[in-house]
C-alpha cells in the first residue's frame, strides 16, 4: 500500500510538469506526424495505418496507434489531410488522443526542385484513469474504493499547432518541423501550469540507384540513406540508417541514440536501440512494413524491445494529368 502511494507521489509531478511525444521507428511512414509539409506528397491519395508496441516486457507496455488520410489536388499544388493519433502510457492509465487537420502548399523552384510548406491544427484530449492508484484519502477512509482528491483533473483538452518546411528533388530531401507552437497547457492538476515543450524535428535523406540506372523511377534496386534528429525540452535523439528497395521488397537497419555527443548523467549514455526493418509492396501499391527495436540501453532486452507495423495504400499508380507540374516526391 505504501509503495503504491509513494509511486503516485513520484508520478504525478512528472505527469503535470513534463511531456515527451510518442515516436515511431518508422518515422518516414507517418508523414503527417513527421512534418505537415509532407501532406499530399503522393500522386493523389494515401491511407496510412501505424501501430507501435514499446517495451512489452514491462507489462503492459506502451502503445501508439495512428490513422491518416491525405489527398493531393490535381488542379492546384495543394495537399490536405487528417490524422488521429492515440497513445497509452503503460499501466498508469495516462492516455492522449490527438485529431489533426493538415494543409500543405508546393512551390516549384525549377523543373527538378521544389519547396513545400505545411501547417497542422490539432485538438488533443489527455486524461488519466485514477482507478489504478491508491490515494491518501482512500487510506484514511478505510480503503475507500474511489478517491475524493480535489486537485486531480481526470481529463484536459487543448488546441495544438504545428508547422514545417521541406525542400526536395527526386533523390534528395531535407526538412524541418516544429510541433506545439502554441505551447498548450497539458497539466492534469487543478490550476496547474505545465506548458508542453515544443518538439523540433530535422530530417534529411538521399536516394540513389544500385543497378546502374540513371533514372530513379526506372531503377528496380535503390538505396536510401536517411537521418532524423528530434529534440523536446532537455531530451534529444538521432535516428541514422539506411534501407534498400529491390522490386517489391524492402529491408533496412537503423541506429537510435547520441552516444558521444550527449549523456544525461554520469554512467547513462544516450544509446537506445538498433532497429531492424523488412517490408513488401503488392502490385496494387499496398505497402506492409514491420520493424523491431533491439534495446541497447541499460534497460536491456528485458524490456522485450519494440514492435512496429505500418500499412500504407496509395492510389492511383501514376499521377493524373495536372494543371500544375510537380517534382517527383521522395518516398520514405
Amino acid at each position: 500500500m505504501k509503495a503504491r502511494y509513494a509511486l503516485l507521489l513520484l508520478l504525478f509531478p512528472v505527469l503535470a510538469a513534463h511531456g515527451q511525444d510518442p515516436q515511431f521507428s518508422q518515422w518516414y511512414a507517418a508523414a503527417q506526424y513527421l512534418n505537415p509539409a509532407l501532406t499530399g506528397n503522393t500522386h493523389q491519395d494515401r491511407i496510412a495505418l501505424n501501430y507501435r508496441l514499446q517495451w512489452p516486457g514491462v507489462q503492459p507496455g506502451y502503445e501508439t496507434y495512428m490513422a491518416a488520410y491525405d489527398h493531393r489536388f490535381s488542379t492546384a499544388p495543394i495537399g490536405m489531410g487528417a490524422m488521429v493519433l492515440r497513445d497509452k502510457a503503460g499501466s498508469s492509465g495516462l492516455t492522449s488522443t490527438t485529431i489533426g487537420l493538415s494543409y500543405s502548399y508546393e512551390a516549384r523552384l525549377s523543373y527538378k526542385r521544389a519547396l513545400r510548406g505545411g501547417v497542422r491544427l490539432g485538438y488533443t484530449m489527455r486524461g488519466v484513469d485514477p482507478s489504478g492508484y491508491l490515494f491518501a484519502d482512500q487510506v484514511i477512509r478505510d480503503n475507500a474504493p474511489v478517491t475524493i482528491e480535489p486537485n486531480l483533473v481526470q481529463r484536459t483538452n487543448y488546441l495544438d499547432l504545428a508547422g514545417g518546411l521541406m525542400y526536395y528533388t527526386e533523390g534528395f530531401w531535407a526538412g524541418v518541423s516544429m510541433n506545439h507552437l502554441n505551447r498548450p497547457n497539458m497539466s492534469l492538476m487543478v490550476d496547474g501550469n505545465a506548458p508542453l515543450h515544443r518538439r523540433v524535428s530535422v530530417h534529411a535523406g538521399y536516394r540513389f540507384p544500385l543497378d546502374g540506372q540513371r533514372n530513379l523511377s526506372k531503377s528496380e534496386t535503390r538505396m536510401t540513406l536517411a537521418t532524423h534528429y528530434k529534440m523536446q525540452g532537455k531530451w534529444d535523439q538521432l535516428d541514422l540508417g539506411a534501407y534498400a528497395d529491390h522490386k517489391q521488397f524492402t529491408a533496412g537497419l537503423w541506429y537510435r541514440g547520441l552516444p558521444i555527443i550527449k549523456a544525461y548523467q554520469p554512467g547513462y549514455g544516450n544509446n537506445e536501440a538498433i532497429v531492424l526493418m523488412v517490408g513488401y509492396e503488392t502490385e496494387s501499391q499496398l505497402r506492409f512494413v514491420y520493424s523491431y527495436d533491439i534495446t541497447i540501453s541499460k534497460l536491456t532486452m528485458r524490456s522485450a524491445g519494440a514492435h512496429e507495423i505500418s500499412l500504407i495504400y496509395e492510389w492511383p499508380k501514376q499521377a493524373k494529368k495536372r494543371k500544375h507540374k510537380i517534382v517527383p516526391c521522395p518516398k520514405f
